[in-house]
């Protein structure tokens, strides 16, 4: 008897210490207050490019992150890969060493997001006509999980259900089959934690349209209902190395 409850004692202070731990490594990889989108009034950023986006991160200096993206694009090129071909691994290794704002664009910022530990998940969030179109159109699958080195991967077209806080970026292509009001009422009703929201232009896209960039900037209007929102310019000059 004296056995079994000492047995039981162990498995208890075992799973209170994992619980501990994970709220510890959970608290550590926030910098902020977190905020429960749909019940209170949160800050959030209008940034002007993606070049803006990623600094800003750094600025926070975020790490082992979940990433909520909304967008209709990857934002995924792999630095060193050639055209047709593999990745060259000396040169990412090189480029992971020294990655800048200057080095990092549109096309790839996600990708390196990844590779500088500042994501460890991502949601792709994509309008519907884009996931059938980027993806299987004849499936009725709403979701694809995938591993990037064994970093969960999510493209889906709903906003996941998340406990953890998540970095929420919402970028104006996302709008071109999108509403804005309709969004929003999607994004009360998710559930949703963050410490950082930004909402990005995408000037630096040419495949986003200028139509995009309105609806964008008419649902930062929407938004400022339940959030304050700050334009964004970053804190000193393209010189940064994230490590």
């Amino acid at each position: 008897m004296k056995k079994f409850t000492l047995a039981l004692l162990i498995i208890a202070g075992c799973t209170v210490s994992m619980i501990i731990l994970d709220h510890e490594g959970r608290s550590a990889r926030v910098k902020g207050k977190t905020y429960v989108l749909a019940r209170e009034r949160f800050p959030a950023y209008s940034v002007i490019t993606t070049n803006d986006l990623f600094s800003l991160w750094q600025e926070q200096q975020v790490h082992g992150r979940i990433v909520v993206h909304l967008g209709r694009f990857l934002h995924f090129m792999e630095v060193g890969r050639s055209s047709g071909g593999p990745p060259q691994i000396s040169t990412i290794v090189a480029d992971h060493e020294r990655f800048t704002i200057d080095r990092t664009s549109y096309k790839d910022f996600l990708w390196v997001a990844f590779q500088t530990n500042i994501a460890r998940e991502l949601y792709t969030v994509f309008p519907l006509a884009d996931f059938k179109k980027r993806f299987d159109s004849s499936s009725p699958q709403k979701e694809i999980i995938k591993h990037e080195y064994g970093s969960l991967r999510i493209f889906t077209t709903n906003l996941p259900s998340i406990a953890e806080p998540v970095l929420l970026n919402i970028d104006a292509s996302f709008f071109a089959s999108v509403d804005a009001v309709q969004l929003l009422d999607d994004l009360m009703k998710s559930g949703l934690k963050a410490d950082i929201v930004t909402i990005c232009l995408a000037e630096d896209n040419p495949d986003v349209t200028n139509s995009d960039r309105q609806k964008a900037r008419d649902f930062i209007t929407l938004l400022s209902a339940h959030a304050n929102i700050s334009n964004y310019k970053p804190y000193s000059p393209f010189s940064k190395v994230t490590k």
